[in-house]
């Protein structure tokens, strides 16, 4: 198993980071969280790291201006690595259980509700194969689907036993801004509750909020009426309550997905934040640039308690058409997700030349944190400030651009799912839901590893992650036998994908995808590649080229009022997306997704225990075949909870 660790940054030097009052307000597009608000005055100091030695402390100051004076440092740590991780080893046969949670993570950002509203036309099969499992033979060959009090036929029997005791709950990626402006209640921000979910369960639709089960978030699946009180006993109730809520997240949420985090955040943390708030970055400090978490989310703990059982197959499932942007809440890590500095737009500083090369280099560093005498080219900033550092792509290559990893590292995720002890020492929330008194050890017996299913419905090709790459009815491969050299290369060696598909780029890529052969289609040659259309030219330098599209079963209209958020093809641009055969124009008739990679690293960590699948379907306009909608993603999380189930 590969190794993912995180270089730590230690601190800003001598008041770069001062930053003043923001004012006016920028809209940003659709990856992003919107901008404005305020990120402190005075000047900025170094901060203490988690490896390293630290910066030196400014003070004073105008905005986007270094400080003066100032010698305090910021202290030393350790070495930033993030845990012990997962073993990669296969957890071995699967724990048998009677109860299963489900927890989705939806992203609500925008150009999902394409993706969401596939979702809920594929719960119901998901529904009834877990109430009314199929017929199959001795060999495990499907046979057939009968009804819940119907017997199978001659020579067969169910795959497994019927669910009958069943938690889902639904969370969004929105975790707000993390301390900085973009996401934010801030005046200059065009905010709204949605971007600031903060993992609590979702119980909203389209028109205002669906019944959950004693109002707890989440909905029970229930026919034998065994809990107090009794929950669902109608699995098509069931089905169109969870699919209202999958519609219900919406796609107006905040643009910097925080899809590891979301999850993390209602199932591990054993402390979730109730709200960032502006911190000293050093003893003394009175400027409070930096950020630190205040108080305890009690909601989150509640319906974390009420949702998961100690004794349950928990099956997580993330569907998003973005990497994931999981912000590390801590001291200036914030500012990768700042909008406004009081003057203007608010930017990074550049990255070391080293950085291009070699990310994870020892002279791979911010400009912040070296003297131009020794780095030359930090003596100067970005040739073009608002293409080169765009807000929309904060997230995208941030060591090799900025120098900075501001991300927490994937192992963080990895550790949760397979890990029964938290980098503290004390016990995971996930595998022990009654801890010893010092938080060691656990009362009760804590939950197998293989328990735990993760699902990743994400921006990767299908046909690079199928059993057919020309028919996904065939399904998909299970997460051992999928080429991760493929789809997501060795990010910590800097090996980039062998499918150029994967491939992170603002410019247009070359190359062939390995399985198809298909090749890659320079920009404006209409879709001519049947995985991704084409590469895009992208003056503005603010978005990536696409992992795959998929076709819009109805395309959408950008003109009209209700879709132009979110919508794709708004300005007719030369994208596949808006190609309607013959030309461009403002119909989108594709859908998109942008590579997943930081999704596919935690799923590789976790060997057994992960479901690859792709949000580009091919299929979404005959509900009757077997690779519609998102029905083979599910079936195969489904196929893994079975080795629990049986």
């Amino acid at each position: 198993m590969k190794t993912y660790y995180r270089t730590s940054w230690l601190a800003v030097a001598a008041g770069v980071l001062l930053l003043a009052t923001a004012c006016g307000g920028e809209s940003v597009d659709d990856n992003n969280g919107g901008s404005g608000g305020t990120a402190g005055t005075g000047g900025s100091a170094g901060e203490a790291g988690t490896g390293g030695s630290a910066g030196v402390a400014g003070t004073g100051g105008s905005a986007g201006v270094a400080g003066t004076g100032g010698t305090g440092t910021g202290g030393t740590g350790g070495t930033g690595t993030g845990g012990t991780g997962g073993t990669g080893i296969d957890p071995g046969p699967a724990a048998h259980v009677d109860k299963l949670d489900l927890l989705f993570m939806i992203d609500n950002s925008a150009s999902m509700a394409d993706k969401q509203k596939l979702l809920a036309a594929s719960i119901p099969d998901f529904v009834n194969r877990l109430a009314s499992p199929h017929c199959i033979d001795a060999n495990g060959a499907f046979v057939a689907k009968v009804g819940v009090s119907d017997a199978c036929p001659d020579g067969s029997s169910r795959e497994f036993p019927a669910v009958t005791d069943m938690h889902i709950g639904v969370v969004s990626s929105s975790l707000g801004g993390h301390g900085a402006d973009s996401c934010s209640n801030t005046p200059t921000q065009n905010w709204n509750p949605r971007q600031e979910d903060m993992s609590h369960l979702l119980d909203r639709n389209q028109n205002g909020t669906v019944p959950t089960y004693e109002s707890m978030g989440f909905l029970n699946w229930d026919p034998g009426a065994q809990a107090t009180p009794p929950g669902e006993a109608d699995p098509v109730a069931l089905a169109q309550r969870f699919a209202d809520i999958a519609t219900g997240a919406d796609q107006d949420g905040c643009g910097f997905e925080s899809s590891l985090e979301a999850w993390y955040r209602f199932l591990v943390d054993p402390a979730p934040y109730e709200r960032m708030i502006p911190v000293p970055c050093y003893d003394g400090d009175t400027s409070n640039q930096c950020r630190g978490p205040e108080g305890i989310d009690a909601v989150v703990l509640q319906q974390r308690a009420d949702f998961l059982r100690p004794d349950s197959a928990v099956g997580i499932v993330m569907l998003t058409d973005e990497n994931d942007c999981s912000v590390i809440d801590d001291r200036q890590y914030f500012l990768a997700l700042q909008a406004l500095d009081g003057t203007g737009s608010f930017h990074l500083a550049h990255s070391t030349n080293a950085c291009k090369s070699d990310p994870y280099a020892s002279d791979c560093k911010s400009c912040w944190e070296v003297n131009p005498a020794d780095f030359p080219e930090c003596a100067v900033g970005w040739p073009n400030p608002e293409k080169d550092d765009t807000l929309n792509l904060r997230c995208y290559r941030q060591k090799e651009r900025f120098g900075i990893d501001f991300l927490y590292p994937v192992e963080r995720y990895i550790s949760a799912l397979t890990e029964t002890h938290l980098e503290d020492g004390t016990v995971n929330p996930l595998f022990c839901s009654e801890p010893s008194p010092d938080g060691t050890n656990c009362i009760q017996q804590m939950r197998d590893r293989s328990q735990i299913v993760l699902t990743g419905i994400v921006g990767v090709p299908w046909q690079d992650i199928a059993n057919d790459p020309n028919d996904l009815g065939a399904g998909y491969k299970r997460a051992t036998d999928v080429d991760w050299d493929m789809i997501l290369g060795d990010p910590m060696a800097n090996v980039e994908p062998t499918d150029p598909l994967m491939v992170e780029a603002v410019d247009p890529r070359s190359g062939a995808n390995p399985v198809t052969g298909a090749t890659l289609a320079s920009p404006g040659s209409g879709v001519d590649n049947p995985i991704n259309g084409a590469e895009v030219e992208t003056p503005a330098r603010n978005n990536l080229q696409y992992a795959c599209i998929f076709k819009l079963a109805d395309p959408l209209d950008c003109t009209l009022p209700q879709n132009m958020f979110g919508c794709e093809c708004n300005q007719a641009p030369e994208s596949p997306l808006c190609w309607n055969g013959a030309s461009y124009g403002t119909m989108q008739h594709y859908g998109k997704a942008y590579p997943g990679r930081r999704h596919l690293a935690v799923l590789e960590g976790i060997d057994s225990q992960a479901v690859v699948a792709s949000i580009c379907a091919p299929n979404l306009t005959d509900p009757t075949a077997a690779d519609y909608g998102y029905g083979p993603a599910l079936n195969a999380l489904v196929n893994r909870l079975g080795a629990n189930l049986r």
